[in-house]
Order: C-alpha cells, then structure tokens, then sequence
C-alpha cells in the first residue's frame, strides 16, 4: 500500500484542488470564508465496518453512503452543501486499490453535489476501518431549518419512500429477496434531499432528516401527531415485501437510513408541494398532521391503531 503522504498526494489531493483554501493537502489546516449576510451549518458522522456497512460492500458505495448521510443532515437544515474533511482509520487489509475505488466514489459525490475536499487525516488503525466525515453548508443568515417549531394541525410530510434501505439490509443479510436490486441498492446508496432542503427554507416550520427510523426521528419534533400508515409512500419493492410479510411493517417504518426528510407545513400552503416536487425532483407525500394530544398515533384503514411498533435504531 502506498504511504500516508503519497496517497496523500496521488489520490486525496486531486479531490481538492478546485478548493484554493486547501492548498493541495500541504498546508496543516484549511482556510475558507462564506459571503456575507451566511452562516455556515456544520455536521458530522462516523461509520464503522460492521456497524453502519459489511466489510466487503464496495468502496465506491462506502464513499457515497458516508457523502450522503452528512449531505442528508446539510439538507435537513436547508444548506447548500460547500467543503468537507475526512479522517480515516485503515486496518492492514486494506490496499491502495480500495482508497482509488473510495476516492472515486467521494469524485463522484463531489460532482453531483457541488462539494469539496478541504482536507483530514489518515492514520493505521489495528480495529475495523473506521470513517469520519465533517461536511460543511452554507445558509442565508437566520434562514436555517429547525427540528422544533411545528404548530398544532400542522401537514407532517415526508419525501421519497419509506422502509427501502431497512428492507435493503435485511436482503444483505440474506434474510429477504430483493429481484429487482432496488431495495440493496437504496440500503448502499442512499440520496440525500439537498434540492429539496432548500426548497424549504420558509416554508418548513419544522425538518429533520430521517436516519434513525421514522417514528423514533418523529420524536426529536416533540409534538403528537395523528399518522395513517396507508398515506406513508411505500415503493413497489417494500409493498411487494409487506403483502409476503406483514410482520415488516415496524421494520419499515423505524429501520432507519432513509435519510429522507421529514418536514411540517402550515395546512394552508400545502398546493405548494406540487411546485416544490417538480422543482426538487422528488415525491413529497402528507402522512398527517401535527395535534394537541399528549400522544402520536399510528392510524390503520381500518381506523384502529397500531401500538406493537418497535423502537429506530440507537447506538447505546
């Protein structure tokens, strides 16, 4: 495997060089500044081979899904997505071959998204590889979306589809079919809302992104809502799973990693979805709506409700 400095130069290096702050990686810190009148949005995730992806998915796919769920968090406040650092742990089993293919994967990220590598850190680590990547937005000042701030009959929304990368781990696991590849491939490579995030700003009283199942990133709102199961948009992949396996529903609605956005609306602005989707390029469905009980229900067709829903994703 190539040294620390020399994939330093010959493969990390290139991803910057469109950032004249980052002078090339030579420099030991980066320099940047926003416009005035912004605010930059700061976040950061980690991911660990055997916690957040299997060993052997591929390194471009790795590369995406680590762009992507910090991307998602950018989206979630409304930013547009500018820099970001990156700091690797390598076990001895990894090779040159693999940081090429993951890098080539963080190129392709970075084209499709407008961001760029200011710098970070690699070191050698005797665990399992370990990745950690701070992505850094941009916002108009005081323009920036909030998890809190949903009213009382406010619309609850949500993009995309639900339950697809939750279905997509179980068909890694070799616990469900997938003919189609749709539901792994949601699982390896999720899309983050970016252009909707902005598409947003004012109109969203409360957005937060869903990485942790839907019910349980539902609560960081800290309202109630009355929710109908029937109206949260299912692709035709989970609902081809669903009619084998009813048992999949609590997984679908609080598997996590859908890194899609949740987001409340005041009732009366609601025909601007149908702008805001065409403009966004994504599907934007009203699941319920905010209310003033003391406790969030889950409403089948049939009107009864279901109280056996298992709990999202949590680290500790």
């Amino acid at each position: 495997m190539l040294g620390e400095f020399e994939q330093i130069a010959q493969i990390m290096a290139p991803l910057a060089e469109k950032v004249e702050g980052a002078f090339a990686l030579k420099n030991d810190a980066a320099v940047f500044s926003h416009q005035a009148g912004y605010e930059n949005v700061i976040t950061t995730d980690t991911l660990i081979a055997g916690v957040h992806f299997f060993a052997d998915d591929h390194p471009h796919d790795i590369a995406h899904k680590l762009l992507a769920v910090n991307l998602s968090d950018l989206a979630a406040m409304g930013a547009t997505p500018r820099y970001y650092t990156l700091n690797a742990s390598y076990p001895d089993t990894i090779e040159t071959d693999w940081i090429r293919a993951f890098a080539n994967g963080l190129g392709d990220m970075q084209d499709r998204y407008g961001i760029h590598l200011l710098g970070g850190d690699t070191t050698r680590t005797t665990g399992p590889l370990t990745l950690s990547l701070s992505a850094i937005g941009e916002i108009e000042q005081g323009k920036s979306l909030s998890r809190q701030g949903a009213g009382i009959g406010d619309l609850l929304c949500v993009s995309g589809t639900i339950g697809d990368s939750a279905l997509g781990l179980l068909v890694a696991q070799g616990k469900l079919e997938d003919p189609t590849g749709i539901l792994h491939k949601r699982y390896l490579c999720p899309t983050p809302r970016v252009e909707l995030g902005q598409q947003l700003i004012g109109l969203a009283h409360t957005c937060l992104d869903i990485s942790d199942g839907l019910m349980t990133d539902f609560e960081h709102m800290n309202v109630a809502a009355d929710i109908h199961i029937n109206d949260i948009p299912l692709s035709a992949a989970a609902q081809r799973a669903l009619q084998k396996d009813s048992a999949l529903l609590s997984f679908i609605l609080n598997g996590g990693d859908d890194y899609e956005l949740l987001f409340s609306i005041a009732q009366n602005r609601q025909s601007e979805l149908v702008e805001i989707a065409q403009n966004s390029a994504t599907k934007i469905s009203v699941i319920g709506r905010i209310t003033d009980k003391n406790k969030t229900r889950l409403i089948k067709e049939d009107g009864t409700q279901l109280t056996d829903l298992k709990k999202g994703y949590r680290h500790f």
